[in-house]
């Protein structure tokens, strides 16, 4: 669940377009026409069409208050890191290679309203949303890369005990404040993700508090000067367009790719090989430490 996807990506594509991709139509949730970005509110296209600000936005009420930059390409990222196509002599490996992938897009320029997430929850998980049709391919593993500071939101924890209730495992990033964990990160029933640097330990800019269940490598760049290249960056599919979509690419240790936002789908993607080589695990399960695991 993110910004969507740029389906056209060749080391991404679409399933059963004999392309050997493994993404699936998904949908888009975004329900306010500026922030979706796309002329429209919600349809069933989940392509990232890009989630700049402009500095004439910024002069508008509805963005007054946003950061003005590029469009991020988040969820090309986030997928790039979960289920980037193997063996394809192309670019980069995702973590997983036996799952489809189901985007779903609920944030748009300048984040997202947690009604467009919550919808966005309940239907990739299989429950019914209002005025939208349902999805025919209800996820087992919820990827969440963002958050907001705050307590966990009533509403959050009751429709995270829906989906958990379904047997789903929502993944969460803890957050890049270097403070207490982010929400939705810190609602009850979900496994928060905090950030590692290279040596194992966690990376400065990672949230953390007793609510993280795992940690996964978040990059971080370490001894360089102003300009020079980022040592730890983590490599991943990406779009080179500032605005609109242009060229499809990779991150790389100048075009960086930081923050527990890559440390969540790294976990996402491990659990989903876990369930392919065992459909009987339980969410709780996918995410014991291996002595509190059932053989």
């Amino acid at each position: 669940i993110d910004t969507g996807v740029r389906f056209d990506h060749p080391d991404l594509l679409r399933g059963g377009a004999g392309d050997g991709g493994r993404l699936l139509p998904g949908y888009d949730f975004v329900s306010e026409v500026n922030s979706a970005n796309d002329a429209d509110g919600r349809d069933a296209d989940a392509s990232d069409p890009g989630d700049w600000v402009s500095m004439a936005d910024t002069s508008t009420t509805e963005f007054k208050d946003c950061t003005v930059a590029n469009s991020s390409w988040h969820g090309t990222r986030v997928v790039g890191i979960l289920g980037a196509i193997t063996n394809n002599a192309t670019g980069v490996a995702g973590l997983t290679w036996s799952s489809w992938i189901l985007p779903v897009r609920a944030l748009g320029k300048c984040g997202g309203t947690d009604s467009d997430i919550e919808a966005a929850m309940l239907w990739a998980g299989g429950i019914h949303v209002a005025g939208v049709p349902d999805n025919p391919y209800p996820a087992n593993i919820e990827n969440l890369s963002f958050g907001a500071p705050g307590s966990c939101p009533q509403s959050y924890k009751e429709i995270i005990s829906q989906l958990t209730a379904r047997g789903v495992l929502i993944v969460v990033s803890a957050g890049n404040d270097g403070g207490p964990v982010s929400a939705p990160a810190n609602c009850p029933a979900v496994a928060a993700i905090a950030g590692l640097r290279h040596a194992g330990t966690k990376v400065g800019f990672s949230n953390l508090g007793p609510e993280i269940a795992l940690g996964a490598p978040a990059g971080n760049c370490v001894n360089i000067t102003a300009g020079s290249a980022c040592v730890y960056s983590l490599d991943t599919t990406y779009n080179l367009g500032t605005t609109t979509p242009t060229t499809n690419g990779y991150t790389d240790q100048t075009t960086t790719n930081l923050g527990t936002s890559f440390s969540a789908p790294i976990v996402s993607g491990i659990a989903a090989l876990m369930l392919a080589v065992n459909g009987n695990l339980k969410s709780s399960e996918l995410i014991l430490p291996c002595s509190d695991r059932p053989e």
